[in-house]
């Protein structure tokens, strides 16, 4: 399973607590489409760096920024694009993050015509409140009919994000925003802990006490609460952020913890083929104008073994598949029970983890702890 990611480097308004690549400026937005689709042909058509040797394209994601800006022009060149150059295999995952006010009902069912056939909606809370105290685009009532444009239009597959853990937010209104999505017909949940990143304008805000600062004991009850509440609704909370129902994982988002090769197009998009990740440059102006001439401007990292374990332990820790001992041993050619069964010990004994059938999970309590206790791991 392979799969191509598109970032689309713009947005309507900056949320404050972001520190994603994006630009608020979008008068290049026409340029940044036409290098998108230069980038795409540079890669496929004329076999650079080929990442999809032998699995056809699984999935397609739009992400950013704020894919949704883009008109259905921009949306349906890009695919055609990838069509036209790439293996793409029968009925792909076709993803594209969107805020709600964007989704109005005519470009939902443009999107569905295009090929769009599943969306990640940024809604994050169904509350005025706390919409506007994140400096979000959208209000309440467009987080609740953008859903029902949407598949009113025909896209089935649909995922909403939703914030916890951060200042403002009761349990109740936790309570209510996941209950409110579960009156929704969607099938996964992507839910976030409010995070504070360096460089961002929530952390000059905070340090500045113009805003509380985030609360751990409050970020840990809301996930607590989210668990509890998955199980007692049915979801599967199938990765430490993401939750399902009937199966509806992100092909996309797994191919990624699982290791699967895919390739980033776009500003500071990232590349992985297994052998090596390349992250394209976090600079709009300087993207366009390597890619009228067809140059690509990038970093890279070559993979040892032990980056791959790592790498391997980092994510495999946060799913519920867990880490298989069998993999981990493969990739760089050790015994880790043998090397880390102490800190297995350690582990379990706090109910932090479990052993079961040759694989390493983490219990709930221990998905608290997953970053961690996954640095206790690595191997050097």
């Amino acid at each position: 399973m392979s799969g191509i990611y598109i970032h689309i480097p713009f947005c309507t308004k900056a949320c404050f607590y972001c520190d994603f690549h994006f630009s608020v400026n979008k008068k290049h937005r026409p340029e940044m489409t036409q290098s998108i689709v230069r980038e795409l042909v540079y890669y496929g058509k004329h076999k650079k760096f080929d990442f999809f040797k032998v699995h056809p394209i699984s999935s397609i994601y739009f992400g950013g920024g704020t894919p949704s800006i883009l008109p259905i022009e921009d949306i349906a060149k890009i695919l055609e694009t990838i069509y036209e150059n790439y293996s793409v295999a029968e009925n792909p995952e076709i993803t594209l993050e969107a805020n709600p006010d964007d989704l109005t009902p005519d470009y939902c069912q443009q999107l569905n015509t295009k090929g769009i056939n599943r969306l990640s909606i940024g809604i994050q809370s169904f509350f005025e409140e706390h919409l506007k105290w994140m400096n979000r685009s959208h209000n309440a009532l467009q987080a609740e009919t953008c859903v029902n444009n949407a598949v009113d239009a025909g896209i089935k597959n649909i995922s909403i994000d939703l914030i916890y853990g951060f200042p403002g937010l009761s349990n109740d209104q936790w309570l209510a925003n996941l209950q409110i999505a579960q009156n929704f017909p969607i099938n996964h949940l992507s839910c976030y802990c409010l995070t504070v990143e360096e460089r961002t304008p929530l952390k000059k805000l905070i340090e500045t006490k113009r805003y509380l600062p985030t609360d751990e004991h409050l970020a840990a009850k809301h996930f607590n609460m989210l668990s509890n509440w998955t199980a007692a609704n049915h979801w599967e909370h199938y990765e430490i952020s993401n939750l399902c129902r009937n199966g509806f994982y992100s092909k996309h988002n797994t191919a990624y913890w699982q290791q699967e090769p895919y390739l980033g197009i776009g500003p500071s998009a990232h590349s992985y083929n297994g052998l090596e990740r390349r992250w394209n440059v976090k600079d709009n102006n300087a993207y366009i104008e390597n890619w009228q001439i067809d140059k690509p401007l990038f970093e890279i990292e070559l993979l040892t073994p032990t980056n791959k374990l790592n790498e391997y332990i980092l994510t495999a820790l946060r799913t519920c598949w867990g880490l298989n001992l069998d993999h981990a041993n493969e990739l760089a050619n050790i015994n880790f029970m043998e090397t880390k069964m102490d800190l297995i010990k350690k582990y379990s004994a706090l109910n932090l983890l479990t052993l079961d059938k040759n694989c390493i999970k983490l219990t709930n309590e221990g998905r608290l702890f997953a970053d961690g206790i996954a640095a206790d791991f690595f191997v050097n």
